[in-house]
This record gives structure tokens, sequence and C-alpha cells, in this order.
């Protein structure tokens, strides 16, 4: 089992190599023959909401709140082709509402460190009358650090806080196309369907302690609004809410830990500029 998560944790480095070479390096080639290079940087908050749950199904914690951030994204169109990358990252702290091993109810605070970098390719029609839409297909890189401080019961008695890292990666297909266009403006649906794939958490306190999580099926609904200033410069503003699920891993038979099963629902705002050169 050793070996095996070797070989799966080499993969994902060449995987997300290739993910950021193809990301920076196949839009400009593109861009050299179609002129249709487009980079948006972007300003995020995301309304985080994480829960655990014992096997029984009773909530054991949670961790709710806003978490600011940013995004970059470059995409490159070809004839009916678009081919995108996109970058975020979001930090901040969010409270922390559990329980500890011995059904204490506990609060503190999580400080949390999310990172997602991705590609896909779109795959554009347009239907008879006239109205734009596409499908398209990707696959998305996850790290989220996440550090639960140390805190205290009601009744004083010290709780160690614990680090974790949580990555995995998601493949996702959907369809997008407008609803709404007048003038500069169109708003369109952009509907998306995802599988989580190779979900492992490492926790710090049992010496990186590696738990192998369950693959799920989630979901992604946006709206982008985009809006033309001009032939080179625009505005982006896309509404998300975004769902998805990790399983309960074994018991380790060292130190007895096992991640239970969790979901997680979040939803927020993008807002930036774009420009075409």
């Amino acid at each position: 089992m050793t070996q095996m998560n070797s070989i799966f944790e080499y993969l994902k480095r060449i995987l997300f190599s290739t993910i950021i070479v193809v990301t920076l390096v196949l839009p400009m080639a593109y861009a050299q023959a179609e002129n249709g290079l487009e980079y948006s940087l972007s300003g995020s908050l995301i309304h985080f909401d994480y829960q655990e749950f014992s096997d029984a199904g009773k909530l054991f914690d949670r961790e709710e709140g806003f978490i600011p951030g940013l995004a970059f994204g470059l995409s490159n169109k070809a004839d009916q082709w678009v081919f995108a990358g996109d970058f975020a990252y979001h930090t901040g702290s969010v409270p922390y509402t559990g329980n500890t091993n011995t059904g204490i109810p506990i609060k503190t605070t999580t400080r949390q460190n999310i990172w997602e970098a991705g590609l896909r390719g779109e795959y554009w029609l347009q239907s008879d009358k006239g109205t734009e839409y596409a499908v398209y297909i990707g696959t998305n890189y996850h790290r989220w650090e996440r550090d639960i401080l140390s805190t205290t019961t009601p009744g004083g008695a010290y709780v160690s806080g614990l680090f974790e890292i949580y990555t995995w990666w998601t493949g996702f297909a959907g369809m997008k196309g407008e609803i709404y266009h007048s003038g500069a403006d169109s708003l369109l649906l952009d509907i998306r369907l995802l599988r989580t794939f190779i979900p492992e958490i490492k926790v710090s306190e049992y010496d990186n302690l590696k738990l192998t999580l369950g693959e799920r099926w989630g979901g992604r609904l946006a709206l982008p609004w985009r809006s033309k200033l001009n032939e080179e410069n625009g505005l982006l503003v896309e509404p998300f809410v975004e769902y998805f699920e990790f399983g309960r891993s074994a018991i380790d038979p060292l130190t007895g830990v096992y991640e239970p099963f969790s979901k997680t629902l979040n939803y927020g705002l993008t807002a930036g500029v774009t420009r075409k050169f």
C-alpha cells in the first residue's frame, strides 16, 4: 500500500505539472495563430460550509464562514474551441463548532488555505435561434490546509489543535449557454457535474499520517455575467454554488484514527476584469 501511495503521489505531481505547463503554454501557442488570448483577474469571496458526520449520520463538527481570495484565468478561442486555465487561492479563518472524542462540545477557529488549479476545453455551438452554448470537460487539482486551533472545553480543559492537509483531483463535464443578451452585456447559465478522484488527507499530529477518502459525485451551478467595455477590456461577475462530498476513510490500524464522511457546500461571488490580447 505504501508503494501504491508513492506511485499515486508521483502521478499527481506529474499531472499537476502538466496542467500548469499546458495552461500557460498551449493557450499562448494558439494565440499566435488565432490572436484570441484573454486574461482575467478577479477578487473572490466564498461562503465556506464544511460538515463532518459520524457513522450514524449525526453531525460531528462544522466549519462555516466567509473566506476571501483571488482568481486568475486565461483562455484562448480557436474557431469553435476554447482552451482555458484557472487558478484560485482563498485564505482566512472561520468558526469551528464540534465535539471532543468524549462528546464534550467545543468551539474554536480554523485557519483555511485553499488552492485550486485547473484546465478545461470548451466546444461552442449555436442554436437555430442564434443562441450560443457550449459543452466542456476539464480537471482541477485541489489543496486545502485545515488548521484547527487549540481551545478549551466549557469546563476549562485544554483541547489540542489539529493540522490537516487535504488533496484531491476533480474531473468534470458541463454545459453553458446564454440566457440573456443585450448590447454589450450577456448572462450565461453554467451547469457542471463533477467527480472527486484520489482524495487524501495528511494529519501532521500523527507523523504525517495519510488516509484515503472515498470518491464521490458533486455539482456546480454558476451565472457568469460579462460586460464588454471596449474591444479589449471587459467586466466579469460570477455568482456560484458548489457541492461535493468525501467518503469515510478506513481506520488506520496503528493509530486508530480515521476521517469521517463529510459534505461541503460553498457559494460565493467573483468579480473582476478581463483583457484580450
